[in-house]
């Protein structure tokens, strides 16, 4: 325990926890070790040495997209070129290529979780939109398709 004179006053004040790294073998604040959970303490790793294991194991853009493909639509990368080919690398919707630098988007069903097409990003994202609210653009349709009825004389 450390004294401090404050004021004129002396205060007791305890250091921060320590603990030794498993791996590094080092003795370090306890704030370096990452939380497992409220209950169950810190990781026994520190947290430069956790990151520094990590780090040899980043994802090319080719191993996310293949484990996006895999987790969120069960198509493998070979499905996935299969439509893209299919489609002639366009968009099934507008028929045009994804921008430069983007790829096209699996269109799948929320409800049912069934891939449809392959579509561009602004493509897929009316359709989200549609789906979503559908049924209040064809009542807007429907009352002002015809224009404002206020507005008519």
């Amino acid at each position: 325990m450390l004294d401090r004179i404050e004021g004129g006053q002396s205060a007791t004040v305890s250091p921060e926890p320590s603990k030794t790294c498993a791996r590094c073998k080092e003795t370090l604040p306890e704030s370096s070790f990452h939380r497992l959970g409220k209950e169950r303490g810190r990781r026994a790793t520190c947290a430069d040495c956790r990151n520094e294991v990590r780090r040899p194991h980043k994802e090319t853009p080719e191993h996310r997209l293949a484990r996006k493909l895999r987790n969120e639509y069960q198509l493998t990368i070979a499905q996935y070129m299969a439509i893209a080919e299919a489609q002639r690398g366009v968009c099934a919707i507008c028929e045009k290529p994804p921008a430069t630098g983007t790829r096209l988007y699996v269109d799948h069903c929320h409800a049912t979780g069934v891939v449809r097409a392959l579509l561009c990003n602004n493509c897929n994202l009316n359709v989200g939109v549609y789906e979503a609210q559908h049924r209040a653009f064809e009542a807007y349709l429907a009352a002002y398709g015809d224009g404002n009825p206020l507005l008519k004389n």
